[in-house]
């Protein structure tokens, strides 16, 4: 019998971005490093809807702290509620609620590589994909 060499699964995660740029910047940096994404989500309205349907809940969450329709702390919230772990980010100045001041927050400018490290720290097992994989104009895009 043949050992399984399926690759390790990839952990779920959360994307809540309104800025269209800055998702898929995101979405591919996250996809290089080994996650599965939903997302992106660009309102909050959008993100509760996709929590209330999943089978699964994310095995992290990276979300901006002001969304398309406002304030994510409704969508935030919910995802401390279900134990969610929580990257936030958001623009220079911003400034998590206090009761979220613990979570880590990246304020942009920021890079992909520092995202990607970020939810690296946080309790959720990031494979990544073989850089020999990867085409070389995706990878260039990343820094």
């Amino acid at each position: 019998m043949f050992p399984d060499a399926s690759p390790p699964p990839r952990p779920l995660l959360l994307l809540a971005e309104a800025e269209p740029f800055r998702a898929d910047y995101l979405r591919h940096a996250l996809h290089d490093a080994g996650a599965q994404l939903l997302g992106p989500v660009r309102a909050v309205a959008e993100g509760l809807a996709l929590l209330a349907n999943l089978r699964e809940r994310p095995a992290a969450a990276i979300v901006n702290l002001r969304l398309s329709d406002g304030s994510a702390l409704p969508l935030l919230d919910s995802l401390e509620a279900g134990g969610v772990p929580l990257l936030l980010i958001g623009e220079a100045g911003m400034v998590p609620p206090p009761h979220l001041a613990a979570r880590p927050c990246l304020l942009a400018p920021f890079a992909s590589y520092q995202i990607v490290a970020a939810v690296r720290a946080l309790p959720v097992a990031m494979t990544p994909t073989s850089p020999a994989s990867t085409p070389l104009a995706e990878r260039a895009r990343h820094g």
